[in-house]
């Protein structure tokens, strides 16, 4: 059994101390998110460990230091594993609100408090003098609240469906929830060792990597996606399929900034983005150009379908300042054969005529 557990530990030990590395020097995240990574890595490496030393004292007869032993890792186990997926929904609440209410953390505190009690009462197990492990009546508790806190994140994802990509985040994380579910399974019902903490390490790193790509394509404030994605999708787009695209400006965002600060200006950006965004069309994408441009792009939608969205976003567009919230618009035809930059500079030019006419339209009131 203990060369049974080296081999399957060794690999995920190793990746994840590779791991803690690789976010230890990361660039794109919060020093908070950092922090939180470390946590898991450590809390899952330390649970590794505790698992190791476990199936280690099962197998040393009735000592009685040993009985002792058993009945704390045994108890470790129990108490904080649900604490991985929990910190998994603090790293997500992180880049959302980071405000999470503190009934949050009473199943877990319920569940640490009950597996402590079961080293006497046996509640949730039971190591008895001869070092026979029992499963208690409230068995289930540790790994219903671990797939309570793992249910929460993908409400959370869910929650945010209006995001781009968060339709693949939210399938990302039910199937690791499969996955980690089928190896308790294994665990509980067939006998087989070592498999949760397999699956929830790759689970983790595979999270982090998801987390990594969404901050390089997607854009955080606005929700929108990035400059990099943008590029990314004229190369796959020039010369090979139609498309139509829109220039988009917001009007008015120097006169916010000097007037209320630029916090209004970024809540003017925000507020427009989310305008265009709630149109809900899954053939159109926006992705933010430069600091208050954006491109629309659609592969599906004609020329007088993307007016008739931007108009109505117009119209949906809300700020709680004197300068009227508003942005100014250009679209353009980019057929197979053609450089899609040309249909770019014709969106762009379309929009400056758009936004002159705005101009002449407010000073004529």
């Amino acid at each position: 059994m203990l060369r049974e557990a080296m081999k399957s530990y060794y690999a995920p030990l190793l990746i994840l101390l590779f791991f803690g590395v690789m976010v230890f020097v990361d660039k794109l995240f919060s020093q908070k998110i950092k922090r939180l990574f470390l946590l898991e890595i450590c809390l899952q490496l330390f649970l590794m460990a505790v698992t190791w030393l476990d199936q280690y004292f099962a197998f040393m007869g009735d000592n009685g230091l040993v009985w002792r032993l058993r009945n704390i890792t045994t108890c470790l186990n129990f108490a904080i594993g649900p604490c991985s997926p929990m910190i998994l929904v603090l790293i997500y609440d992180t880049g959302i609100s980071g405000k999470i209410p503190k009934i949050f953390y009473v199943p877990q505190i319920i569940n640490f408090t009950t597996s402590v009690l079961s080293i006497w009462s046996g509640w949730i197990f039971s190591v008895s003098i001869s070092n026979v492990y029992r499963r208690g009546p409230l068995f289930p508790m540790p790994l219903t609240v671990g797939f309570f806190y793992l249910l929460t994140l993908i409400v959370f994802s869910a929650r945010q469906q209006n995001k781009p990509n968060r339709r693949a985040e939210t399938t990302f994380l039910i199937a690791a929830f499969l996955g980690i579910g089928s190896a308790a399974c294994l665990e509980v019902f067939f006998g087989l060792s070592f498999m949760i903490w397999n699956v929830s390490s790759v689970c983790v790193i595979l999270y982090f990597l998801l987390l990594t790509t969404q901050k390089i394509l997607y854009d955080s404030m606005t929700g929108t996606y990035s400059r990099t994605a943008y590029e990314r999708r004229m190369e796959k787009l020039n010369f090979k399929l139609p498309c139509t695209v829109a220039m988009i400006d917001l009007n008015n965002l120097k006169q916010l900034n000097d007037q209320y600060g630029h916090s209004s200006g970024d809540e003017a950006i925000c507020s427009v983005t989310a305008a265009i965004l709630k149109q809900k069309s899954r053939h159109m994408k926006l992705y933010r150009y430069g600091g208050d441009e954006f491109v629309l792009v659609s592969s599906r939608m004609c020329e007088e379908e993307m007016d008739r969205v931007l108009k109505t976003a117009q119209e949906q567009c809300s700020g709680g300042f004197d300068l009227p919230v508003s942005f100014s618009y250009g679209t353009a035809v980019h057929q197979p054969g053609d450089d899609i930059h040309k249909a770019i500079l014709l969106a762009d030019e379309a929009m400056y005529q758009n936004k002159a006419k705005m101009r002449e339209g407010k000073a004529a009131e």
